[in-house]
C-alpha cells in the first residue's frame, strides 16, 4: 500500500473562538487649575477584564514546512471595569466627592498575517501580527455629596469611539484532517481615549480622564479548512 500523503495546511478556514482578555490600565484623571488636586484619585477603574468570544477566517499556503498565510477575527468581549471612589471636596472640609469611573470594550478585531513551521505533519507553531480595533468606551463623573446636580459641583463626560491600533502574538495549532484546533495568544494596543469633562457650576473646570486600550488575550479556538482559497478564485488559478 502506498503512504499516506503528508498533512498539508494549504487552504481557506473559518471557525470560532473563546477565551479571556485582560489589562492593567486605569483611567487616568488630571483636573486643571481650577480644582484642588486632592480631590480626586489619581487613577481609577483599573484592570478591566472579560471574556472574549467570536468568529475568525483567513487562508494558508504550504512550501514544504513553511505556513504562511493571513487571518482577520471579530470577537464580542466583556473586557471592562468600573469602580466608585469617594473623597474629601478639599481637606478643609467635611463634603465628600462621589467619583465614578468606568471603562469597557464591547468588541474587538484584527486583520493580521501569520507565519509559522509545521514541527510535525499536523502541528503548527506560528507567530503573528497587524492592525487592531475595537470599540472604546470611558466615562467618568465627579458629584459632591451632600447635594449632587445641579446645585453643587458636578463634573461629568462619557465618550464611546472606534479605536484602531496593532496586535501581535503566537499559537499552536493541531490539525485532523479538515478540522484544527488552535491556542493562541495576542498583545494588542488600539492607542489612547481622552474626555473632557464640563462643570455647569464652575465655569471652565475640567477633569482630562485618559485610558490606554491595551491588553492581552489568550484564546482557543476550532477552524474548518476547504482545500481552495479566494485567491484562487480571484485570480482564477
Amino acid at each position: 500500500m502506498a503512504p499516506a500523503p503528508p498533512y498539508n495546511w494549504y487552504g481557506f478556514f473559518l471557525g470560532g473562538h473563546l477565551g479571556f482578555g485582560w489589562s492593567s490600565d486605569a483611567i487616568v484623571l488630571a483636573p486643571n487649575s481650577l480644582y484642588t488636586t486632592e480631590t480626586f484619585p489619581n487613577t481609577i477603574a483599573a484592570d478591566p477584564r472579560g471574556l472574549v468570544g467570536g468568529v475568525q477566517y483567513g487562508s494558508n499556503w504550504q512550501y514544504q514546512r513553511i505556513v504562511l498565510g493571513t487571518e482577520s477575527d471579530f470577537s464580542f468581549t466583556d473586557i471592562r471595569r468600573s469602580q466608585l471612589v469617594i473623597t474629601n471636596f478639599t481637606p478643609a472640609t467635611s463634603a465628600m466627592i462621589t467619583n465614578r469611573g468606568e471603562q469597557k470594550l464591547p468588541w474587538f478585531g484584527t486583520t493580521r498575517v501569520r507565519a509559522g513551521y509545521s514541527v510535525q505533519d499536523n502541528v503548527l507553531v506560528y507567530v503573528t501580527g497587524g492592525l487592531a480595533n475595537g470599540r472604546a468606551q470611558e466615562s467618568f463623573s465627579a458629584i459632591e455629596s451632600p447635594g449632587g446636580c445641579p446645585g453643587t459641583p458636578c463634573a461629568q463626560a462619557s465618550a464611546t469611539k472606534t479605536l484602531w491600533g496593532w496586535a501581535a502574538g503566537a499559537g499552536l495549532e493541531y490539525g485532523a484532517g479538515p478540522w484544527s484546533a488552535k491556542i493562541e495568544y495576542l498583545h494588542y494596543d488600539l492607542g489612547t481615549l481622552t474626555i473632557h469633562t464640563v462643570d455647569p457650576t464652575a465655569p471652565g473646570a475640567s477633569i482630562a480622564a485618559s485610558t490606554k486600550f491595551a491588553g492581552n488575550i489568550v484564546r482557543g479556538g476550532v477552524n474548518y479548512r476547504f482545500n481552495w482559497t479566494p485567491w484562487e478564485l480571484i485570480f482564477g488559478h
